[in-house]
């Protein structure tokens, strides 16, 4: 067993994913930053390898399960195991240049099943699938951690938003699928959680967000990563390592 840690962030090559990158490499984690380009993941990793992180690009789309097994394939061929996904990849439709598009999954009048499917493959799905693709190298990991980006906006109970139905839809059903997962997976000794991470300045949090990437990034990895035991698999996480309603 290796005694360096290895971790995989999705959706890494800027904002919460890039600043996970960053602060699991100052930890002493070798991580596999990936994105859907190569030279968006090549560029961000140069910048985090310039300050000597043991940062690794791989290009990836997390909904094409080719490509996951040649990610699995390349992890398994340099580091034989993993020990923390970070499942940050994902989309929010208010984000679409594409006004039309973002409106078929925001209201009823304009509500298309394939724009909403699109966003459910990618938010929902994708982070499972990336799971199932690694599952082997999690079990070579003394403490294995799969922790999925979820958001305030998937809770039940807190809901008050009218329409948004792709994102909030999509990371409700994120929360319900990991909970699976969990269960699935709890015997491996794998954690499968996921976390609320704030109201973060990013693209999609925009500027009056109340907290940076790097505040809500050390508060995940404080709270959350170094503290979570296999008790814990399968819940729902404020960034500050509370408990978030369902």
């Amino acid at each position: 067993m290796k005694t360096t840690k290895v971790a995989l962030v999705t959706g890494a090559y800027k904002g919460l994913g890039f600043e996970w990158c960053k602060q699991l490499a100052l930890a002493g984690y070798t991580v596999v930053l990936t994105a859907r380009s190569l030279l968006q993941a090549t560029n961000a990793a140069a910048i985090l390898q310039a300050a000597g992180a043991s940062v690794h690009p791989y290009a990836v789309d997390v909904t094409n399960e080719s490509h996951l097994q040649d990610l699995a394939t390349f992890i398994q061929a340099r580091f034989g195991q993993l020990d923390l996904i970070i499942n940050n990849a994902g989309v929010n439709p208010k984000d679409y240049a594409d006004k039309q598009r973002m409106a078929a999954t925001f209201k009823l009048e304009h509500l298309q099943a394939d724009a909403m499917l699109e966003v459910l493959h990618i938010n929902s799905i994708a982070p499972l699938l990336v799971v199932k693709h690694c599952r082997q190298l999690l079990q070579q990991s003394n403490h294995p951690i799969v922790l999925n980006i979820s958001s305030w906006l998937s809770s039940v109970s807190n809901n008050q938003i009218a329409g948004h139905y792709g994102y909030t839809g999509s990371k409700n059903l994120l929360n319900m699928l990991n909970v699976s997962m969990a269960n699935e997976l709890r015997n491996e000794g794998i954690v499968c959680i996921n976390v609320n991470p704030g109201w973060v300045q990013t693209d999609m949090g925009g500027n009056k967000a109340q907290l940076t990437t790097e505040a809500s990034v050390t508060a995940m990895i404080t709270n959350i990563v170094s503290k979570v035991t296999l008790a814990d698999t399968g819940k729902f996480f404020h960034y500050d390592g509370t408990l978030h309603p369902w």
